[in-house]
């Protein structure tokens, strides 16, 4: 009695197992076709037919399944027009007289593939400067490199820019990869599907070894001929200055040693007719001043001017003075000249 229970239940549970419905998801896979499966929890037992259409479109059945020892476990189906994934799409696997249907929203169930033509290369702005391809700009992407197989660093990239730059790199080994998912103002989110990593790119060299594979040997190429076309522009420039008189050398001329007495004649090289010319060869000329005191003003208390006739006994050069010009002060003393020796006085 015991056993027919026990086969009883066995049965049942196998039965329920069975018709336990499969769980299929679905993945918009690069924008270019539909990949659903429905082995993530376990194997079926049986074939499903698959069949799939979006919103109140024809159901149609799967032109390409995958299998897995004889079982079909997914199917790749074209991805028609990019508008669809906004749309509801129906799944509905059938074997026999069972059938299970199910609703999906593609909108952010987006992956794309890695990206390719993955480059690195050492700039002219002595910066490292990653490259890639992606199929569509509205994507943002991730960068990721290690120095010397050390840890991993991750960077983020905004949407519609496929290149990163890495500012001026030691002399190291340099391993780069690079991700891309949907962006989040073309339907995608923060859940969105990172697509794998691409394949890794090398840069320099590690311990300075010289069998790295990828080595990027440009830097040591192109170093000594940037430095020697710059060397030749720069004497070219100069050339040209002195040529157009745009830079004059001026030779400054050697100051005398402090411990003798500077010689300044010979220190600013005087012509000779100039040197001549400073040297004193004639005698001084004395000059004397006379007080002239009119007849008219001989009575005249504190009258006593002035004349600005000059003498010189050995000189012929006289200098006359304006009487505007003569002091008008008059001291207490008076004097009187005759008219004949006003005359004396003045030859």
């Amino acid at each position: 009695m015991m056993g027919t229970r026990l086969l009883l239940f066995l049965c049942l549970t196998g039965h329920v197992f069975a018709k336990e419905p499969p769980d299929v998801e679905c993945l918009v896979m690069h924008l270019e076709y539909i990949h659903c499966s429905w082995n993530k929890s376990r194997t079926p037992e049986v074939n499903y037919t698959f069949y799939s259409w979006f919103h109140d479109k024809t159901p149609r059945e799967c032109p390409s399944y995958f299998s897995e020892n004889s079982i079909n476990i997914g199917c790749k189906q074209p991805y028609l027009q990019t508008g669809d994934r906004f749309s509801d799409f129906n799944t509905k696997l059938v074997h026999g007289n069972d059938s299970y249907e199910k609703k999906h929203e593609l909108k952010e169930r987006v992956k794309f593939n890695p990206p390719y033509k993955v480059t690195v290369q050492f700039g002219l702005d002595s910066n490292l400067w990653l490259n890639w391809t992606q199929i569509s700009h509205c994507v943002e992407s991730q960068v990721r490199y290690r120095i010397n197989s050390k840890a991993w660093m991750t960077y983020p990239v905004r949407a519609g820019i496929q290149n990163y730059c890495i500012n001026l790199p030691s002399s190291a080994l340099y391993e780069l990869q690079v991700r891309s998912k949907l962006e989040n103002h073309c339907g995608g989110s923060q859940n969105s599907f990172w697509s794998d990593w691409s394949e890794p790119v090398f840069w320099g060299s590690k311990n300075n070894s010289t069998d790295t594979p990828h080595m990027n040997s440009s830097m040591s190429v192109w170093t000594p001929v940037l430095y020697g076309l710059g060397a030749f522009i720069l004497i070219l420039l100069v050339m040209m200055l002195l040529h157009h008189e745009r830079i004059r050398i001026i030779l400054i001329p050697v100051v005398p040693k402090p411990s003798l007495p500077p010689n300044v004649e010979d220190w600013f090289q005087f012509p000779k007719g100039l040197k001549e010319s400073f040297k004193d060869n004639e005698r001084p000329c004395p000059v004397r001043e006379y007080c002239h005191v009119p007849e008219s003003d001989s009575e005249s208390s504190d009258c006593s001017t002035c004349s600005g006739t000059t003498d010189q006994t050995d000189c012929s050069v006289s200098i006359p003075v304006n009487e505007s010009d003569l002091p008008t002060s008059c001291s207490s003393s008076t004097s009187t000249v005759s008219p004949e020796e006003e005359k004396q006085d003045s030859v």
